[in-house]
């Protein structure tokens, strides 16, 4: 029997595998064999076939099941709000589980009894589950004072309550086989107990055998062959209600759990009883007495002063701020309150040096960077520290994080684990910092240019710079090496040659030795005045050569790039012979020119290095470029002068190295208000600790009546709609970053109490980031409270709707969501786009059956008071796995399949008794739902749902 909700077939019986070849009938009596066979033909190659007779096993030879096969049990295990209309069942992952020991093929109308079945029995005196016994498995007792008869269902309809479920795409026969077949996740079987519980009542649910050789079996009882003849009824009910009800029934059980009812009502009923309903009067404020507020109040002001302090929740209609105080309460009181909170500021300003003063707080006067609030101000730090209602809000976060300071500080100390140890590390920076520029200004800037490079030869490979007209950052090395200073000029050995207290300058100052005037060394190679000869071979080899100069003038060194086609065309060079250890070279003056041939012979020992380079020269780098002969440029020495100071700078250098090794998170911070964090970025790491938790929760338990004054008068049964009051969050927030900034610097934590540590009021954690509730103090500038900048407008007065019922309570999982209403030919209804539902972006909950969920809309928005067609509020059942079920209303005990339907049963097209597929078909309880348009939870009042 197809079922087209949710994609899902469901199927009286199930046979796979040989089983599938039985070929006697369930007539649902006793006089049926309890063992079964099959008989099949072999054929092997030519030989004759071969008859084989299979013997099945059946219910005796089961003494337990697979704990693995038990996929889902519906109530599950220890609950104690299952809705006693719905029927208690469990899942098997095989689609054929319920039959598969059971002898027999579907009798009439498909229907096929199962070798187990599900019962349930209330916890009471008389029935017990007990260990196992005799047997292996444990051991249901209902006797005494607990008659079986009220406990046990009947086993004549039991082929009822077991069917298979196959997900499917169709209902086609090919689609279903295909499910069978296919994944284990497409298909299981199920078996219901079609018993109709009590509320507020303990149960047990457990799997039994169905028929009483399978009771024997699971006991431990000795089973005979006799037993499982048809003569000697093999299939008889493991327990009987006809003709006369047993007193005393003893079952082994395969699998248990227990569970507890909840108040009569499933979800429909509970959402039937939903009522949209208008605020009450008062709803969302709360009276607070100013008169007395603990310092002199000038002379004649009133002795009692009421006004009226908003929560976190108010009514749709409610202004979007409360109104002004009275002309003659708010200037007297606020002046009066700006003397005391202002005094330690005006003394700082007077008298820098004074002692401080100890005052009320002043809230945000490190994120607004002020010590002055003005009376009248429109700016929220003005209003915050000056009004009393903004006041006693942001008192309420400073008390919220002294009840909570231990776990919070042990929270931030946690974030920054590191902290310490890298903050030790840069002041030890900070110190090498101080050291280093001093030597660098003291020592190394006055040296003169050859100094400078000799000393910092041996980082020219790391330094990188663009010199003269070349505009690559090429590294020291390589601007040597293209230029006329070579570098061995600047090479260790040089520098010990040329040091000032060495060898050669003793000599040259023992012999009176003129110097050179005009320059160092450096320069003198730099400007091409010394040819530096080829240096000579070392080592045990006797080969040496005299290379030849390719063009220039004397006192002009010339270079060219080396390729296969140069080497080719300078014969009979290379210049050299191969003569006897101990024996003088002749060196051969080369040609002025590469055209002019030399006066001598080609050699062979030249002709066979000319071959073996031409090789060597085609297979390593045969695109070199052409031929380039000229005088190389000179060495921009005051570049390499200015990059080598520039790179040693210890500002340059320990900056780096602390980038290097101290990695820092974004809520690490460092303050811009110090010279060292201005000029080079080595001030200590201000960390700023973040607490995602939603701050709502705290506040709410401190009293329920500061989030929604007035929730007492609100009746059971209740949709409201409510909106967030924003510069109550806003006032509230700025008390609890502030205080956690003091609580932070108080214990040692290194900030400069300017972080936002909290940003999420509401719990917003399922709705994915980008939903803070307010901007990064630092940014609020000098705007009014209640319109923090980085928050858009629209996002100012979000829609909240609050539902006062059990049913949450009972569906916690329950899916809500608003859908944009469209206006059709029939009028307004429910857009079944999918870009019309908007789900909420936070939720939250108060004692003892209050939820509320928030939505990114406008109340506007929902209402339609915005000129659209406004939004539909839905509460619906979540539809995840099918469960089972009469209406609420029916009388518990026990329901037959063999009856008639009860009263009010919905058979959807199908026959009650027929088979355990259309029993699942009718019983399946649909996802229900209700909608309610925004419009009717806002005046003017309207009908009830």
């Amino acid at each position: 029997m197809p079922d087209t909700q949710a994609n899902l077939s469901f199927l009286p019986w199930v046979r796979q595998g040989v089983a599938a070849g039985l070929s006697t009938a369930d007539n649902l009596g006793a006089a049926q064999a309890g063992m079964a066979s099959v008989e099949f033909t072999l054929t092997l190659n030519a030989e004759p076939p071969l008859t084989v007779v299979s013997q099945l096993r059946g219910p005796a030879d089961v003494t337990g099941i697979d704990v693995h096969q038990v996929i889902r049990m519906e109530p599950r295990p220890y609950s104690t709000d299952f809705e006693p209309n719905h029927f208690a069942s469990v899942e098997f992952d095989r689609p054929d589980f319920p039959w598969l020991f059971t002898p027999l093929k579907p009798g009439d109308r498909s229907r096929l009894r199962p070798w187990l079945c599900l019962v349930v029995v209330m916890r009471r005196d008389g029935v017990s589950l007990t260990p196992p016994g005799t047997g292996p498995l444990p051991e249901l007792h209902i006797g005494g004072t607990a008659s079986p008869a009220d406990e046990l269902p009947d086993l004549a309809d039991a082929w009822a309550w077991a069917h298979a479920q196959a997900a499917t795409g169709a209902s086609t026969r090919e689609a279903v086989s295909g499910a069978l077949n296919g994944g284990s996740e497409l298909s299981l079987s199920r078996l219901l107990c079609s018993r109709r519980l009590q509320a507020n009542t303990d149960y047990f649910a457990c799997v039994v055998p169905t028929f009483e050789v399978g009771r024997k079996a699971g006991l431990g009882l000795p089973v005979t062959s006799s037993d499982l003849t048809a003569a000697n009824g093999s299939l008889a009910p493991a327990w009987s209600l006809t003709p006369q009800p047993p007193t005393d029934v003893v079952l082994p059980v395969y699998h248990s759990w227990s569970f507890r009812t909840g108040a009569e009502g499933d979800f429909e009923a509970l959402a039937r009883r939903l009522i949209p309903r208008l605020p009450p009067d008062g709803l969302g404020m709360r009276a607070v007495e100013i008169a007395h507020p603990g310092f002199a109040l000038p002379a004649g002001f009133p002795m009692s002063v009421l006004v009226d302090v908003p929560g976190a929740l108010q009514p749709v209609d409610a202004p979007d701020a409360p109104p002004p105080l009275p002309p003659d309460i708010a200037p007297p009181f606020q002046t009066a309150l700006a003397t005391i909170v202002n005094a330690p500021g005006r003394l700082e300003a007077a008298d820098p040096a004074a002692d401080p003063l100890l005052a009320p707080p002043l809230y945000g006067r490190w994120y607004a960077a002020r010590t002055i609030a003005t009376p009248s101000a429109s700016v929220w730090f003005d209003t915050l520290n000056l009004d009393p209602r903004w006041r006693s809000i942001a008192a309420l976060g400073v008390r919220v994080v002294q009840e909570h300071q231990e776990a919070l500080m042990a929270s931030a100390w946690q974030q920054a684990a590191d902290l310490r140890a890298a903050n030790q590390r840069l002041r030890l920076l900070q110190l090498s910092l101080a050291v280093g520029s001093n030597v660098h200004a003291r020592h190394l800037k006055p040296l003169q240019m050859d100094a400078v490079l000799r000393f910092a030869a041996p980082v020219f490979g790391r330094i990188r710079a663009p010199l003269g007209t070349d505009p690559q950052p090429r590294t020291l090395i390589a601007q040597m090496t293209r230029s006329a200073a070579p570098f061995a000029a600047v090479s260790v050995a040089m520098r010990r040659i040329g040091r000032g207290r060495g060898p050669m300058t003793r000599r040259v100052a023992s012999e009176a030795v003129a110097r050179v005037a005009g320059g160092n060394w450096i320069s003198i190679l730099n400007h091409g005045l010394v040819v530096l000869p080829p240096p000579p071979a070392t080592g045990p080899a006797t080969i040496r050569a005299v290379l030849a100069r390719i063009g220039g003038s004397p006192g002009i060194r010339g270079y060219a790039e080396v390729t296969a086609d140069l080497v080719a065309a300078t014969a009979p060079r290379p210049l050299f012979a191969v003569v006897a250890e101990g024996q003088p070279v002749r060196v051969v003056a080369p040609p002025p020119r590469l055209p002019h041939q030399p006066p001598f012979a080609d050699s062979e020992s030249a002709k066979a290095f000319r071959q073996a380079a031409v090789a060597h020269l085609t297979r390593l780098n045969p695109g070199r470029m052409a031929i380039m002969v000229g005088p190389p440029a000179p060495l921009d020495v005051d570049g390499v002068r200015a990059a080598v100071l520039g790179h040693l700078d210890p500002r340059v250098t320990l900056t780096a190295l602390a980038k290097a090794v101290i990695a820092s998170g974004p809520a690490a911070t460092t303050p811009a208000d110090t010279p060292a964090s201005m000029h080079v970025g080595l001030d200590i790491v201000m960390a700023a600790p973040r607490f995602p938790q939603p701050m709502y929760e705290p506040l709410r338990d401190l009293s329920q009546d500061l989030l929604l004054p007035g929730l007492d008068a609100v009746p059971p049964d209740t949709v409201l709609g409510l909106k967030t009051n924003r510069p109550f969050v806003e006032a509230y927030m700025v008390g609890l970053n502030g205080e956690m900034n003091g609580e932070l610097l108080w214990r040692g934590f290194p900030t400069d109490q300017r972080a936002t540590c909290f940003d999420q009021f509401w719990d917003v954690r399922g709705a994915g980031p980008g939903h803070a509730d307010i901007a990064p103090l630092i940014t609020w500038g000098d705007n009014a409270l209640g319109h923090s900048p980085a928050v858009p407008a629209t996002d100012a007065d979000r829609f909240v709707m609050l539902v006062r019922s059990a049913l949450l309570q009972r569906y916690p999982n329950a899916v809500i969501y608003a859908a944009r209403a469209i206006r059709t030919a029939r009028g307004r209804e429910i857009s079944e786009a999918p870009a019309d539902e908007i789900y909420p972006i936070f939720t939250g909950s108060m004692l003892p059956d209050v939820a509320f969920f928030g939505f990114n809309l406008p109340a506007a928005a929902v209402t339609g008071a915005d000129g659209s067609e406004g939004c539909y509020v839905i509460i619906q059942e979540h539809p995840t796995e099918p469960r089972f079920g009469l209406d609420a209303g029916a009388p518990a005990g026990r329901i037959s399949a063999l009856g008639n339907a009860p009263d009010g049963t919905a058979l959807r097209g199908l026959s009650w008794g027929r088979n355990g597929a259309h029993m699942a078909g009718i019983t399946r309880r649909l996802p229900a739902r209700v909608a309610i348009h925004g419009s009717r939870l806002t005046p003017p009042a309207r009908p009830p749902l």
